[in-house]
């Protein structure tokens, strides 16, 4: 159980990452010849932003449908078109987010090197605040304002939620463990050198319960709406900060 989580979230951060850092070296490239089109007239910020979107578009679904089809069964996740494509809306939708800030930081910033240091930024927000590294019950006082606006987190919950929530698949407990408490099991009197007896009751819950004790009950699967809200707020939010800093901004000397 907890390696599908893992690799879950590992998923998202890892094809993430390469889509961000990809985008930022092309869009600068795309960014300095519209800055010599706009200056000779033939080309306005308005364009540009239309064509980023549309062309982005087809790409990112595409790298989301073959990794997507080749990790969900690898990992055994097969279990319906309907979680298949849940799996892949928020999969694209991650992508989307992290290759769209992308462009957006190369348009706001000078240079590469500064891009570079927003998109770490970004980077790191998403892996401390998704709730793998740090489980979200474990986060108070200020640090639930990263919980509840790292975009990573929603595209975690969502996918986490949409594939786990309601599957009765069995998941037996350790002996002892927190898990195994959590299920209100029966103790085992013994120490770490004792030998369980082979008579003793063996202790399981579902994958459901499992998801609900992992995260504490913060993630939800009611949260669908939420989570798929606030990832296309994100995507809406770098599109804007692309189109205004095409709009404003004139690095000629790059």
């Amino acid at each position: 159980a907890d390696g599908a989580i893992s690799t879950m979230f590992f998923s998202l951060i890892i094809v993430g990452v390469t889509s961000i850092t990809m985008a930022v070296p092309v869009m600068k490239k795309i960014r300095d010849v519209f800055y010599k089109h706009r200056a000779s007239g033939m080309l306005e910020h308005n364009s540009v932003s239309f064509a980023l979107s549309l062309g982005e578009t087809p790409y990112i679904c595409l790298v989301s449908v073959l990794f997507g089809a080749v990790y969900y069964a690898t990992v055994g996740l097969f279990s319906g078109a309907t979680s298949f494509g849940l799996f892949w809306v928020f999969f694209t939708l991650n992508i989307a987010c992290y290759s769209y800030f992308g462009q957006a930081f190369i348009c706001l910033v000078r240079d590469i090197p500064t891009s570079m240091a927003l998109v770490g930024a970004l980077i790191g927000y998403n892996v401390f605040f998704s709730g793998l590294i740090v489980k979200p019950q474990y986060f108070g006082s200020v640090f639930q304002l990263g919980l509840w606006t790292a975009p990573g987190r929603f595209a975690f919950e969502g996918l986490v939620m949409s594939q786990f929530s309601g599957v009765q698949r069995e998941v037996v407990a350790q002996i002892n463990s927190p898990y195994y408490f959590f299920l209100g099991c029966q103790p085992f009197q013994g120490n770490s050198t004792s030998v369980v007896p082979e008579d003793f009751p063996e202790c399981a819950g579902t994958f459901d319960d499992y998801v609900n004790f992992y995260f504490g009950g913060i993630f939800k699967k009611e949260n669908f709406w939420l989570d798929l809200g606030v990832l296309l707020g994100y995507m809406t939010l770098a599109r804007a900060l692309t189109w205004f800093s095409l709009r404003k901004f004139n690095y000629t000397n790059t």
